[in-house]
Order: C-alpha cells, then structure tokens, then sequence
C-alpha cells in the first residue's frame, strides 16, 4: 500500500456537546496505478475511521493548500 494522507482537517459537529464532537477530514494520495484516492473521515474523539469517499479525481498531497496561478491548466 502506498498511501499519503494530507494534514487533517476538524469540522465540528452542529451543536456539539464537546471540543472534539466532530470529524476529521483528510483526504488520501493513493499512488498504486490504477487505483483511486480517497476523503477519510474520522470521528473526533476516537480518531476511528467512520467512512471513505472514494473519488475518480487525482488527488495531490498538500499540507495547507494548493496554490494554482490563475489561467493555469492544472
């Protein structure tokens, strides 16, 4: 498996009862040809998986952003 998972990302929960009521999002370079990325999500508190989307896009790794000059193709 050659999988790199980008910087987390904590969305809180509506009304959350607690600091860390929420998901951690990440999305996962998946660099096996062939075979598709993935969105992780992960419960807050446990750090659980809770779900993959996987996704027929290429996904790039990054740790805060991606930065793509105007006009760009890419």
């Amino acid at each position: 498996t050659n999988y790199c998972p980008s910087e987390g990302v904590f969305v809180p929960r509506p009304n959350g009862e607690s600091e860390d009521d929420g998901v951690v999002l990440s999305s996962v370079v998946n660099s096996n040809p062939g075979q598709p990325g993935f969105l992780l999500v992960l419960d807050g508190r446990t750090f659980k998986e809770v779900a993959r989307a996987y996704v027929n896009t290429e996904l790039y790794k990054d740790v805060h952003g991606l930065f793509i000059p105007h006009g760009s193709n890419h």
